[in-house]
């Protein structure tokens, strides 16, 4: 089974890209940032997402990694990518899954742009460098920023993790246990705003 048709069975075969915790029903919110400029915004972000990490990635040694991103038909765009990547010192190793798909129709631009896939595996110890390349993604004025979406994945416990840029991260996954132990343990981080539907979903009294 190659990586790509195994990430596929982490999440039942449901398309398990952009705004997770709606689209997956059962997963976690996380607020990130707490104000400022843009440079403590993503460092804050980065602080608080290697905790959750932590957790998330505990007993494993490496990270499965998906990372996408948008594309024109020059691919100019994707070698500007790469180097950034490198310089965040995330590089993509030879064994790898590499696929394009066409971008949504409500994208804008070119019909022929294009969504490229690179999922690979990576130690932990390049989770800050990852995070980092998340939560830069819309500050534009920053550097390294790879401008790409970034998933994190542990197979071994069904876990993905988005953070989607330094306001947020999103965690779901197929492991009720595993997700309600992230819950508990990190409860007073949990977005505000969709914090009943947490509550309900893992039926256990917000902390004292």
């Amino acid at each position: 089974m190659s990586l790509r048709q195994h990430i596929a069975t982490l999440v039942d075969g449901q398309p398990y890209r952009h705004a997770l915790f709606y689209k997956l029903p059962g997963g976690l919110r996380f607020r990130m940032a707490e104000g400022g400029e843009h440079f403590a915004c993503v460092l804050t972000a980065v602080r608080k997402a290697t905790v959750v990490c932590e957790d998330v990635f505990a007993g494993t040694d490496t990270i499965l990694v998906h990372l996408q991103s948008y594309a024109t038909p020059n691919r100019f765009d994707l070698r500007l990518t790469l180097r950034q990547l490198e310089m965040a010192g995330v590089t993509l190793p030879r064994a790898r899954d590499i696929w394009a798909e066409p971008a949504p129709r409500d994208f804008p631009g070119d019909d022929d742009n294009w969504w490229a896939n690179a999922l690979f595996e990576l130690p932990k110890s390049s989770l800050a460098s990852l995070l980092w390349c998340a939560f830069a993604t819309n500050m534009w004025e920053l550097r390294p920023n790879p401008h790409c979406q970034v998933y994190l994945i542990n197979p071994a416990t069904g876990l993905t993790v988005h953070p989607y840029d330094d306001r947020g991260m999103d965690v779901v996954g197929t492991s009720h246990e595993a997700l309600r132990q992230i819950y508990s343990a990190h409860y007073a981080w949990l977005f505000e705003y969709d914090l009943d539907t947490m509550d309900r979903h893992f039926a256990i009294p917000p902390p004292a």
